[in-house]
């Protein structure tokens, strides 16, 4: 008679970090998160095709959309775990080769003879070493939170001994996405047709792509949207209620189509549409205009890319610069050349995780992670966003700035739904960053500033919100950061409507921040709230008229609100609480100058309404 053992077993799978951050455009962000969810998927299939019973991630997350972790738990009966596992990892290797396989495809439909400019057996060589595959095991003894913390402790120190193979090299250039392994292109410059080429296929001449790289932009040709069509997409909504504008745009479209199938070795416009015409990964209404819309930002014709178009095509730069002014002047504006970047983590996940005494409990957890992970990417298309990640507690999106708050507040909203209500104490929360920048800054720079946003908000009780904005001028960034049970959205709306109304005179910010400077950190709560008072009743707007009682009251109780907040942090609470004062409406003012005219018109603004925490 066979006995069979009970295993439980934990499976890690990467590089994670440093393969996603190699990126020059959103779709190496986007497919980047894709490839590595796919692999994580392919090896929990395997692990249910041998039997496994899976934890996590829960076993319907595998035929969804929304991605998964790169983090497996599972349950194995049977005689030898290690074939188990070893299936796994091939089933990982040959998905990852078949995708390589798919790229090749992709470059030698493109390029008639790629044997000069394309080192085969340097690609599939990376591609082999590319996957990182950890697993740890332990027989089960029937108490399922030891036996869980048991083969987690092995694994992660799996995870410390890592494997150092040879790194069998070359002496060419290493890529430009990350500077690590070697470029697999050998590419001369000055061969206009295989530029012209490689443009449609999402590569600039001269850039050096590794295997991994060059996967993530030939990979199905499916196209995703910049950041720029994210910046300037409240723009083009403000403007499709005019009937003029909707025929304009048409015909800059019309234009910009004439650039793509004319002038593609020029980095003059993307589309976001298939190559079969499609629009996919996008929001529904991005069919009203399926490019990245750098063409329609202000200093776009002084810019590098129109002067080569100039230089080339003089006709064509000179019908797009038409059609595209003409637009301006109907909208009697350009666009906001900011868009914002949010990213979301779970807080104190582990400590449900830990609690936990049996896998089904660990299972129908995992069940409800998946489910906000799905339910998260909605959220953020219903918003206008583009989804770049949405697997487990995790959350990365782009987003025009007028909707970002709002899709913030209903992650976190959805979160305690799915998530938090399944627990009976010490509720996990929903820490959401959100960094707002320049949209022709670095990509790695604004997903680095977003991942700052998202530390603040864990820091230093979680269950925050953090709001950075870093203008293209530079200087210190306006820093927002609250608690989400102050309920701090409608807030900041209502100090948006408060300044697009000329309600609040723009300086009243930069008033407090150098009254709170003046004081420091020794200043008394009744001193400070009277210097307030009387900041307020100074300050004056346009036609030399006092602040509102309404608006007063409103700024008044956000002082409250915050003291409160601060008094439970540290001394000198009524100075920094003032100083928080100040970077609320700073950023209200922000908020106000930089989105659409109309987007703030309908908030509801009813003074009194103010919570305290």
């Amino acid at each position: 008679m066979v006995y069979l053992q009970k295993y439980l077993l934990s499976i890690a799978l990467g590089p994670v970090q440093d393969f996603v951050q190699a990126a020059r455009r959103t779709r190496d962000l986007w497919f980047g998160s894709y490839l590595l969810s796919d692999v994580s998927k392919c090896v929990a299939t395997s692990l249910v095709d041998d039997g496994a019973t899976l934890i996590f991630p829960h076993k319907e997350s595998l035929s969804g959309s929304q991605a998964v972790a790169n983090k497996i738990l599972a349950v194995f009966e049977g005689e030898s775990v290690v074939r188990v596992l070893d299936r796994a990892h091939q089933a990982a290797t040959t998905w990852l080769r078949e995708k390589a396989q798919t790229a090749v495809q992709a470059l030698q439909r493109e390029l008639s003879s790629c044997r000069d400019v394309f080192d085969e057996a340097l690609f599939f060589r990376q591609v082999d070493d590319f996957l990182e595959f950890y697993a740890a095991w332990v027989p089960m003894t029937g108490t399922y939170d030891r036996d869980r913390r048991r083969v987690e402790g092995i694994l992660a120190s799996r995870k410390m001994l890592r494997n150092f193979d040879p790194n069998e090299g070359a002496r060419v250039p290493k890529s430009s996405l990350d500077g690590v392994r070697e470029s697999v292109l050998r590419i001369s410059t000055n061969d206009a047709l295989i530029e012209r080429a490689l443009r449609r296929m999402g590569i600039r001449p001269g850039e050096a792509l590794d295997a991994m790289g060059l996967i993530k932009r030939l990979s199905g040709q499916r196209p995703y949207p910049s950041v720029v069509r994210v910046a300037v997409d409240s723009w083009i909504q403000a403007g499709m209620s005019d009937e003029r504008f909707r025929a304009q745009l048409g015909r800059v479209s019309e234009t910009l189509e004439r650039v793509l199938k004319e002038a593609p070795e020029l980095d003059v416009v993307s589309s976001t549409r298939g190559r079969d015409g499609s629009e996919v990964y996008v929001p529904d209404h991005y069919k009203n205009f399926p490019y990245d819309g750098k063409a329609l930002l202000e200093g776009f014709f002084e810019q590098e890319e129109f002067r080569q178009l100039q230089e080339r095509y003089p006709s064509l730069a000179d019908e797009l610069k038409r059609v595209v002014t003409r637009l301006q002047e109907i909208r009697r504006r350009s666009p906001q050349p900011y868009l914002a970047v949010l990213m979301a983590d779970g807080d104190r996940m582990g400590v449900q995780i830990d609690r936990m005494t049996t896998s089904d409990d660990h299972s129908n957890f995992s069940y409800r992670v998946s489910e906000f992970a799905r339910r998260a990417q909605d959220v953020i298309v219903q918003h206008r966003g583009v989804p770049v990640y949405a697997g487990g507690d995790d959350v990365f999106a782009f987003l025009p700035i007028e909707t970002c708050l709002r899709a913030a507040d209903a992650l976190r909203k959805l979160f305690e739904e799915e998530v938090a209500s399944a627990a009976a104490s010490d509720k996990p929360s929903l820490s959401v960053g959100i960094a707002i920048g320049y949209c022709r800054e670095d990509l790695g720079y604004l997903r680095q500033l977003a991942q700052q946003a998202e530390h603040e908000a864990k820091e230093p009780d979680r269950n925050g919100l953090c709001v950075l904005v870093q203008t293209r001028s530079g200087g210190d960034p306006i820093r927002v950061r609250c608690r989400w049970d102050e309920d701090p959205v409608p807030r900041m709306e209502r100090l948006a409507a408060w300044h697009q109304r000329s309600e609040i005179a723009h300086t009243t910010g930069y008033v407090l921040e150098q009254i709170g400077r003046l004081y420091g950190g020794a200043a008394d709560e009744d001193i400070v709230a009277g210097e307030l008072r009387r900041a307020l009743s100074r300050r004056t707007v346009a036609g030399e008229r006092r602040l509102a009682d309404d608006v007063m009251d409103d700024i008044t109780s956000l002082f409250r609100s915050r003291l409160l907040a601060r008094q439970a942090l540290q001394d000198g609470a009524a100075t920094a609480a003032l100083q928080d004062c100040a970077s609320w409406l700073k950023l209200g003012h922000w908020l106000a100058s930089h989105a659409e005219p109309e987007a703030w018109q309908n908030v509801e603004i009813r003074a009194g309404e103010e919570v305290d925490t």
